[in-house]
C-alpha cells in the first residue's frame, strides 16, 4: 500500500511537470504590422531582428533561446557573441534559415519583402514597433505574450511606470519648461520631432520639444534652428552616425561659428545622451528619463554626468539619419 501511495504520487508529480513543461495554449497575435499569426507551440529558439527587440527578450529572461541578432544588437553584452545575420534591411535569408528559428521578432525598418520572404518560408515573424512610451510597454507586452513570459513581461512595465512617475511626481507644479532639440546628426540637422518617443521623454522630464511641429523624425533648416533657438540641446553620443571615436555631434554644435548664437551654445547646454538608451524604445528609456530630468532640472533631480566619449553603436536613430540621407537624394525627407 505504502509503495502504491509512493508510485501515485510520483506519477501526478509527473503528470504536474509534464503540463507545465509541455502545456502550451496556442495564442494568436497581431503585431503591429496587423498581420496576425497563430502560435502553435512553445517558442525554444529565436532570432532579433532589431536591438529593441533583443533588449526586451533578454529582459524577459530569454536570452538563452536567441539564435541570431542584427549586427546592431550590442545589449546585453551576451548579444555580442551571438550570431549575426545582418543588419536592418540587410538581413541575411540564408543565416536564418541555418539557423531556423521558431519565431522571429522583427521591426518594419527591416522591409516588407525580408519579412514577407521569411514568412513565405513558413516562419512565425511579429513586427514589432515601438514608438512611445506606450508603444514600448506594447512591445515587451507583445514579445512576453508570444513566448509565454507575460507575467515577467507585466513585472518590467511595472518597474518602469513606477521609475517613470518618480520623476513625473516631482515635476508637479513646476511651470518652467526649457525648450529642448534632440539632434542625431549636425551636418543635416536630423531632428526628433512629434509622434517619436524622444519628444515624450522630453515632454515626461519636464521640457518642450523646441521642434514638435516636425512629424517623426525629420531635417530643419538652419534658419529655423537660428530662429527657434532651443535652450538646451541634446545630442546622440559617438561621433557621427556611432562610428567609434569622439563625440562629433556635441563638438561641432559647441565649435561650428554659425551656431554661435543659439542659447543652448552660449550658455554650453549642449548634452550627450547615449543613443543606445534614448534612441532605442526599450526597457532602459527609463535610464534616459531620469538622465533628462537631471539635466532640465537639476535643482530637483541633481546634476548630470555626461557619459564618456565612447562609441555608441548605430541603432534605431542611426537607422533613420541614413534612411534620411539616402531619401535626401530622391528629395523626399524620410521614408
Amino acid at each position: 500500500m505504502k509503495h502504491l501511495r509512493i508510485l501515485l504520487i510520483f506519477l501526478l508529480a509527473l503528470a504536474v511537470f509534464s503540463g507545465s513543461a509541455l502545456g502550451w495554449t496556442p495564442v494568436t497575435i497581431t503585431d503591429d504590422s496587423g498581420f496576425a499569426s497563430i502560435i502553435e507551440t512553445h517558442p525554444e529558439t529565436i532570432v532579433s531582428l532589431a536591438p529593441t527587440n533583443t533588449e526586451i527578450i533578454f529582459a524577459l529572461g530569454l536570452g538563452g533561446k536567441v539564435v541570431g541578432v542584427t549586427e546592431y544588437c550590442n545589449y546585453p553584452a551576451q548579444a555580442l557573441a551571438i550570431q549575426k545575420i545582418g543588419g536592418y534591411a540587410t538581413v541575411n535569408i540564408e543565416k536564418i534559415v541555418a539557423a531556423d528559428p521558431d519565431i522571429i521578432f522583427a521591426n518594419p525598418k527591416n522591409g516588407q519583402e525580408n519579412i514577407d520572404s521569411l514568412r513565405q518560408l513558413g516562419y512565425t515573424v511579429i513586427v514589432i514597433q515601438s514608438d512611445s512610451v506606450d508603444g514600448t510597454y506594447d512591445a515587451i507586452r507583445m514579445i512576453g505574450a508570444c513566448t509565454g513570459t507575460t507575467s515577467e513581461a507585466e513585472s518590467i512595465i511595472s518597474d518602469m511606470q513606477i521609475r517613470i512617475r518618480a520623476i513625473t511626481d516631482k515635476l508637479q507644479g513646476v511651470t518652467e519648461n526649457p525648450t529642448v532639440m534632440h539632434a542625431m546628426s549636425v551636418e543635416s540637422f536630423w531632428v526628433s520631432g512629434s509622434n517619436t518617443f524622444q519628444n515624450e521623454l522630453i515632454t515626461l522630464a519636464g521640457g518642450t520639444n523646441a521642434f514638435a511641429d516636425v512629424k517623426g523624425w525629420g531635417t530643419i533648416t538652419l534658419e529655423k534652428l537660428l530662429t527657434t533657438d532651443p535652450e538646451i540641446i541634446l545630442v546622440d553620443s559617438g561621433s557621427k552616425m556611432g562610428e567609434s571615436g569622439e563625440n562629433t555631434i556635441q563638438k561641432a554644435f559647441l565649435t561650428d561659428p554659425q551656431l554661435s548664437g543659439i542659447t543652448a551654445v552660449k550658455n554650453k547646454a549642449v548634452y550627450v545622451m547615449d543613443s543606445d538608451t534614448f534612441d532605442r524604445g526599450g526597457p532602459r528609456i527609463v535610464i534616459s528619463l531620469e538622465q533628462l530630468a537631471q539635466i532640465l532640472h537639476p535643482e530637483i533631480f541633481g546634476e548630470y554626468n555626461e557619459p564618456g566619449s565612447t562609441a555608441a553603436s548605430p541603432g534605431f536613430g542611426v537607422f533613420l539619419i541614413i534612411a534620411g540621407i539616402v531619401g535626401g537624394l530622391f528629395i523626399c525627407r524620410r521614408d
